[in-house]
Order: structure tokens, then C-alpha cells, then sequence
């Protein structure tokens, strides 16, 4: 039994130095570093047939044809924060309670109307930009103006919906 450890032992240790005797004599660099250097890349040209080709709008200035918000979308409750000085989370976790952003308001010492008109002129502000900026047209504009108001006093009276309670978020669990 010790004989045949033995043996085989000298057998795995012949076909080692075999090996490597062998790959010597041929002088193949098998974990060598290959002495070619690696063929260069233009990202830019690669990634240019997966740009989306550039159009041109009605005012001929280029963009991209993905479609993006051509107004910054206003968000009621930073917004309101702005106006009531508070911060974000503050009248999100007043909503949690079932407080609407009039009564909120009117806990800071401001009345809905006066909320609606600060909400109101930043909502303006947003929209004048977008239009010096070009992004949408005078018409586009005074059409979201004209519903601002229905907008906005909706928005005041809504309160915040807890997802695990909201149906659609319902996945069967």
C-alpha cells in the first residue's frame, strides 16, 4: 500500500516536470503579458449610433428627440413650505394626520387666500420662465395660467393618501 502511494506519487510528480519542461522548450508565454498593444476605442463614435438623432423645433434650435418636461413641474408641498417657512417634512407629516395645507396654513397665521396667492405667483414665476426661456410658447403659457387657479385651490384641499391604504398599491398581499 505504501509502495503504491509512493508510485504514485513519483508519477504526478514526472508529469509535472514533463509539463513544464515541455512548455519551456516551446517558450510559449502561456500567463504572460501579451507585448501587442490593445487596439484603441472612440467611445464617443461606439455611443454615437445609440444617440438619438438631433431634430430641430419650430424655433430651429436643436434637441433631442426624447422627450423631456418642457415646464419644471411645481411641487405643492416644497412650494408650500417655501411660503409658510417651514420645512417639507414638516407639512408632510402634517398631512399624514389628515390636515389639509389650508389648515396647516392657517395654524402658521395665513389665510387661504393669502396661501393661494403666494402659490399662485410662484407658480407664474415658473411658468414666465419657461417661456423667456423658450421652452414653451406664450400660448402654452397662458393656457396653464388660466387653469392655475382651479389647480392650485384643489391642491389645497387635498390630503396626503397613505400608500398601503391606497388601492392601486394594492399587489394582493
Amino acid at each position: 500500500m505504501k509502495n503504491k502511494k509512493v508510485m504514485l506519487s513519483a508519477f504526478i510528480a514526472l508529469l509535472l516536470i514533463t509539463g513544464t519542461g515541455v512548455t519551456a522548450l516551446q517558450n510559449n508565454p502561456a500567463y504572460a503579458k501579451s507585448k501587442t498593444k490593445a487596439p484603441s476605442v472612440d467611445a464617443k463614435a461606439i455611443m454615437a449610433q445609440y444617440t438619438p438623432q438631433k431634430s430641430r423645433d419650430k424655433a430651429g434650435t436643436a434637441g433631442n428627440t426624447i422627450r423631456r418636461s418642457r415646464l419644471t413641474q411645481m411641487n405643492i408641498i416644497s412650494e408650500a413650505a417655501k411660503v409658510l417657512n417651514v420645512l417639507p417634512i414638516n407639512i408632510m407629516d402634517e398631512m399624514k394626520k389628515g390636515k389639509t395645507l389650508v389648515q396647516i396654513a392657517k395654524e402658521k397665521g395665513m389665510t387661504k387666500a393669502q396661501l393661494l396667492q403666494k402659490l399662485k405667483d410662484v407658480d407664474s414665476q415658473i411658468v414666465d420662465n419657461a417661456v423667456k426661456d423658450g421652452t414653451i410658447t406664450k400660448e402654452h403659457g397662458s393656457a396653464i395660467k388660466d387653469g392655475q387657479k382651479d389647480r392650485l385651490t384643489k391642491s389645497l384641499t387635498l390630503k396626503a393618501v397613505d400608500v398601503k391604504e391606497h388601492q392601486s398599491m394594492d399587489m394582493g398581499n
